[in-house]
């Protein structure tokens, strides 16, 4: 048996607060003591008689009590609910909808089995100008759906919001301003990692990418912008989010020159980025990035000071 001291204060809590039971040794020893905490091998428990407390082995105990630890082992380790908040029903596991602040509307997926107690990334998917609308269902593309599949939620859990562009707009100005204000309720609301908001954007949502970064350089944690461009005198601004871009060299849609331009301007700066472009390719590159484990690897790896 191996002794375990707790502070004072921890310990009298325990002593006020549990109930003690009766613990059977696997020889017949007995011994009253309050459940402090449990591993998968061992148990902590706090003797009622003199308030020390001792770690077992598991084996050490009967049948009866090793059961007992693996029934509050599954208790305790059940995820907490999400905080009751205008977005609580929306984390069902599915893309639901919604509309931020009357004007722009957006679907959100979370699965409900997030721990609540936990943080997690949030990532932001800008889509390209055929996507614009208010069905608010054309945005979800091949970006924001694949951060959804199980292979990838599944080793990377997270949030995942994709905001609905009105016709005729762009990811620039008053609309710019509501996607951020839309992030700052969710992070307000949800169990979301401030540290680790990722944005990424396709076409002209690569384009918004690239503004939205140079709008809020400190907001966030990583930035991926797909045939898209921006303005080079943004390179100072963001120097210092980590970026990685694409594009197709054939691209009749979006010339690749909108990001070589942005590369070269961070190169120059000294900034944080990685550029792929992808030999051969034309505008329609996203479903083959979004579709590359290294890059879902790479972006949550990210992680802003």
């Amino acid at each position: 048996m191996l002794r375990h001291l707790f502070p004072l204060a921890l310990l009298l809590w325990i002593a006020a607060t549990a109930q003690a039971r009766t613990w059977t040794a696997s020889d017949g020893r007995k011994i009253e003591a309050d459940f402090v905490s449990a591993t998968e091998t061992t148990v902590t428990i706090l003797r009622k008689s003199d308030q020390r407390s001792f770690t077992l082995n598991l084996n050490m105990l009967s049948e009866e009590d090793a059961k007992f630890v693996e029934a509050r082992l599954v208790e305790l380790n059940k995820p907490k609910p999400i905080p009751p908040g205008p977005y609580t029903e929306k984390v069902s596991g599915d893309w639901t909808r919604g509309v931020f602040e009357g004007t722009l509307p957006f679907r959100l997926f979370g699965s409900p089995d997030l721990d609540g107690a936990g943080k997690y990334p949030l990532v932001i998917y800008l889509h390209g100008a055929g996507g614009r609308g208010e069905d608010n269902e054309k945005q979800l593309g091949p970006g924001a759906r694949t951060f959804a599949k199980a292979e990838n939620y599944e080793a990377r859990p997270c949030f995942v919001v994709a905001p609905q562009c009105p016709k005729d707009k762009y990811w620039t100005g008053e609309i710019a301003g509501s996607v951020l204000a839309l992030i700052d309720d969710l992070v307000s609301h949800l169990p979301i990692d401030e540290n680790r908001i990722y944005l990424t954007g396709y076409s002209m949502g690569g384009y918004g990418t690239w503004y939205l970064a140079a709008r809020e350089p400190t907001y966030f944690a990583a930035a991926v912008p797909i045939a898209g461009g921006g303005d080079p005198s943004d390179a100072e601004k963001i120097k210092k989010v980590p970026l990685w871009a694409f594009h197709g060299d054939q691209d009749p849609t979006v010339k690749v020159e909108e990001s070589r331009r942005m590369v070269e301007a961070l190169e120059r700066a000294r900034g944080d980025v990685k550029y792929t472009e992808m030999a051969g390719e034309k505008h329609g590159i996203a479903g083959k990035v979004y579709a590359d484990p290294a890059v879902h690897a790479w972006i949550f790896a990210q992680k802003r000071d």
